[in-house]
């Protein structure tokens, strides 16, 4: 049996999609397509009652959500590929600091920015909303940008799932030019996971390069 990725071409699902590629996994993509109020169609929310793309189904049939959770569930399943540290490497540690501060602060602040009617019930507040969603994107990736070390990855120079999901991230900035303008590392990360031979078509895919 093979991995079935529910999708949506420029969603979260990028980095996963990205991931089951260089890991050389069997896989089908399922593309999820929005109704016409922009809701998911009530097939996929009996996949995932959050209705949030994506969705894994795995090889025994148990659905996975959280796209983190699943890099890091596919990588660790997959250690030839050498994406993740092993559970007792010393780069284990920052690796999954790492995916869960992404995750946890600018995939969280990017649906803030996107999407600013869903984080109040009055929608005199979401221009308010996007304007902080913009700033704290900024600060998340500030850090990022100071903690990351050398480079040219996450974790130094070597490739990892973490990488893929913080590549994903960056396209998803409000404003690329002046994050890559301010930090050239982030900038030269970006480049070496876009132009990875099997991430390139995912992200042409998904209409990021």
């Amino acid at each position: 049996m093979t991995f079935s990725l529910y999708a949506r071409p420029g969603a979260g699902s990028a980095a996963v999609e990205a991931l089951l590629a260089v890991l050389d996994v069997p896989h089908d993509v399922i593309d999820v397509p929005k109704e016409a109020d922009g809701s998911a169609p009530a097939w996929y929310c009996a996949i995932n009652p959050r209705a949030e793309v994506p969705s894994l189904r795995l090889p025994d049939g148990g659905i996975m959500t959280e796209s983190a959770a699943m890099m890091i569930h596919l990588a660790d399943s997959h250690p030839s590929a050498g994406m993740a540290p092993g559970l007792t490497a010393p780069a284990r540690a920052q690796y999954l600091r790492w995916l869960v501060y992404l995750a946890a602060t600018a995939y969280a602040t990017d649906l803030r920015l996107y999407y600013p009617d869903r984080y109040s019930t009055n929608p005199v507040h979401a221009p308010a909303i996007k304007a902080k969603a913009s700033a704290d994107l900024a600060r998340d990736f500030d850090i990022l940008d100071q903690e990351m070390g050398t480079g040219p990855f996450l974790l130094g120079d070597r490739m990892s799932a973490a990488d893929i999901y913080a590549a994903m991230l960056f396209s998803w900035s409000d404003d690329v030019a002046g994050l890559f303008a301010r930090h050239p590392k982030l900038k030269r990360l970006y480049e070496a996971v876009a132009s990875h031979a099997k991430v390139k078509p995912v992200w042409q895919r998904n209409g990021m390069g």
